[in-house]
């Protein structure tokens, strides 16, 4: 408990500058701890500024409880609710100082938790107002904007993540590219200490450089242009494959005219017979629907009229229907299939054409979703996505160069180890035997003196002294060393080009899959948490609809057998001999336990009325007992003194002499 005061009285002057010590914090009261309590949650931003002193205790206790709820605190597992609220409200220091540790030990979480609720908090509005379509509106708008920012709000917090593990990573990269740059640099000086002409050599490398750099402007125009021209021939032949009917070979001009006079067909219908309908109709609609909403309230009278008016209308109907068939000829009895046919015929064309509006609909809302994924998936892959025949190929190149990145990998793990191996060999060697060590730096130091030797047999006093025969060898000699040099360098400049090579296109091929992965994956992750949510909401509901289905089903059980008694009951009670009924059966238990209770009554009080007469005989046998005690004791000692004893039938009397 004292590291705990002390922790909260640490992180009380840190947070909100007070200068509390142990014997301070002890010593305040009940108003003071609540006050203290309300500064820290409005340092958090989770509420208003209040004064416990001044405010009244109701606005107190409910913005208190509101601030704790808007930060998510929970009361302690073996607390009641009700008795937190009471002892929190009334000042208690335990409770008081379980909220501050809770709040100081967490404090990143309660700040974000007090910033979050600021803008996901729903309005308190009466149930009355909420009935109102405007109102509803606007709160489906709020709820909706309420989802978007927590979206927003999770892709912000990934982002501050990555964003700051992605710059630690860069600068981690740029400082080893920086060394490396040096290294080139200092080598590169090396190598130009000797050369004459370097301006001339720094343009000629510029402009192969500008050359180089217009070269790759140019490609890179032809590659865009190439894919636009791609793009181009896709959407021709997407619309050449929709004027032929959705066709991949072309048809004839006779087949694309008769679909194009279908199409009018159908669209000339529709304008002028099938949207005009619609149009009637809804006009009709509309015009009752401002008829009812300019008439007064309707009452149980006025529909039972109406009523009455739509019965001797339909009978009025019925009768007009009997006369006409009364009346009709032969000649209108022949016509009547036809009539049938031609309704028939109606009803299919308006279901068409219905139909054939609803495809238009959904067709537009596909080609709509196909232009977002087509725009989606140019945002990750880039303008042009392979397909067929050149993904397999890209797949194919990929694998191949995968295998010889893992082949030239394993080659330098392997000269890795025995690089290793052999520092160990010789460190092994050396400690066991220190004449090897010396034997290397002796041939470290011949092979020094090899090239200063070379030096400085280069050197015209030196030339001059020696013989024409000692040159002709030595000139021999070190071109036979500049050429072996030579051919070692070339080959291993030969070896090393390709992997070079090989190892730029497979970096930057490494660099684009990572950046194309990473955005895929960023946007999965965002897609899942959604679904994570709703799966979660999803599952707590079929809970509480099991947990109802239970309890209804306990109820139904219950109801079951309640109403087996009751039809037991309803049986006994309609048959002649009578068994008793269940309420007679409890009424006669119950009457024998009124019984039952009163003997017993009767019995506490003959025993209460006889409990003088029990305690006083009990004295007077533990008083007996006391004396024939006492005898027996005063029996079994010893005599000391001579004495008599007379025992006469009722008595005993000893006499000492």
């Amino acid at each position: 408990m004292t590291e705990q005061m002390k922790y909260i009285v640490k992180e009380l002057n840190a947070t909100i500058g007070r200068n509390y010590d142990l014997i301070k914090f002890d010593a305040l009261n009940e108003k003071q701890l609540l006050q203290l309590l309300v500064d820290l949650l409005v340092n958090f931003n989770a509420g208003e500024k209040l004064d416990v002193n001044e405010d009244e205790s109701e606005t107190v206790s409910l913005s208190l409880l509101e601030m704790l709820g808007s930060v998510k605190y929970r009361p302690p597992a073996g607390v009641e609710p009700t008795r937190f609220r009471a002892q929190l409200l009334a000042g208690d220091a335990r409770t008081i100082h379980h909220v501050l540790h809770w709040l100081l030990t967490n404090k990143e979480q309660v700040k974000n938790t007090a910033y979050l609720a600021k803008y996901l908090k729903l309005p308190d509005i009466p149930p009355d107002v909420i009935r109102n379509n405007t109102i509803q509106d606007l709160l489906d708008l709020y709820q909706n904007l309420i989802d978007e920012f927590k979206e927003v709000h999770k892709r912000t917090r990934i982002l501050q993540k990555e964003n700051a593990s992605e710059i630690i990573n860069d600068i981690k990269e740029m400082a080893v590219e920086r060394d490396i740059v040096i290294k080139r640099l200092e080598n590169v000086q090396v190598n130009l200490v000797d050369v004459s002409d370097k301006e001339n050599l720094l343009n000629v490398s510029r402009a192969l450089r500008v050359h180089q750099e217009k070269a790759k402007e140019l490609e890179n125009q032809y590659d865009a242009q190439q894919s636009q021209l791609k793009i181009a021939s896709d959407q021709l032949k997407r619309y050449l494959n929709v004027i032929h009917g959705q066709s991949a070979s072309p048809q004839t001009v006779n087949d694309v005219m008769k679909r194009l006079q279908e199409e009018i067909q159908l669209n000339g219908y529709l304008v002028k017979e099938k949207l005009p309908q619609e149009s009637t109709h809804l006009q009709r609609e509309l015009s009752i629907m401002q008829g009812i909403a300019t008439e007064q309230h309707t009452t149980r009278s006025d529909l039972v009229a109406v009523q009455d008016k739509i019965a001797v209308v339909n009978s009025e109907m019925e009768q007009l229907v009997q006369r006409k068939l009364a009346m009709a000829g032969p000649q209108e009895d022949k016509l009547a299939p036809f009539r049938q046919q031609a309704t028939v015929i109606r009803r299919n064309k308006e279901a068409s054409a219905t139909r054939a509006h609803e495809l238009a609909a959904t067709l537009k809302e596909h080609e709509a979703t196909l232009a977002d994924l087509q725009s989606q998936v140019k945002q990750l892959l880039g303008d042009t996505v392979l397909r067929g025949e050149e993904l397999k190929k890209y797949v194919n190149s990929l694998r191949t160069k995968s295998t010889v990145y893992k082949r030239q990998r394993a080659n330098l793990s392997t000269f890795k180890v025995e690089a290793g191996i052999l520092a160990r060999t010789i460190h092994i060697i050396s400690t066991s035997d220190p004449t090897v060590e010396m034997a290397l730096v002796n041939h470290k130091k011949l092979k020094i003196e090899d090239e200063e030797s070379i030096e400085k047999q280069d050197k015209p006093g030196d030339l001059a002294k020696k013989s024409l025969h000692d040159l002709s060898q030595l000139l021999a000699q070190t071109a036979q060393k500049l050429s072996q040099v030579r051919q070692e360098i070339h080959s291993l400049s030969d070896r090393i080009k390709p992997v070079k090579e090989e190892f730029q296109t497979i970096q930057q091929q490494y660099e684009q899959k990572k950046r194309v992965y990473e955005a895929t994956s960023i946007n999965i992750t965002s897609q899942m948490e959604p679904l994570k949510n709703q799966v979660k909401e999803f599952t707590d509901l079929l809970n509480s609809k099991e947990d109802e289905w239970k309890n209804l089903r306990q109820k139904i059980t219950k109801a079951e057998t309640l109403q087996e008694v009751v039809m037991f009951e309803m049986k006994n009670s309609m048959q002649s001999p009578r068994k008793p009924s269940k309420m007679e059966a409890l009424k006669q238990k119950v009457s024998d336990m009124e019984q039952i209770v009163k003997r017993l009554e009767q019995e506490q009080q003959a025993i209460s009325s006889r409990q003088g007469a029990v305690e006083e005989q009990t004295r007077l046998w533990e008083n007996t007992l006391q004396l024939l005690k006492c005898k027996m004791r005063a029996r079994n000692e010893p005599t000391t003194r001579q004495g008599r004893m007379h025992i006469t039938q009722h008595s005993q009397m000893l006499t000492l002499t």
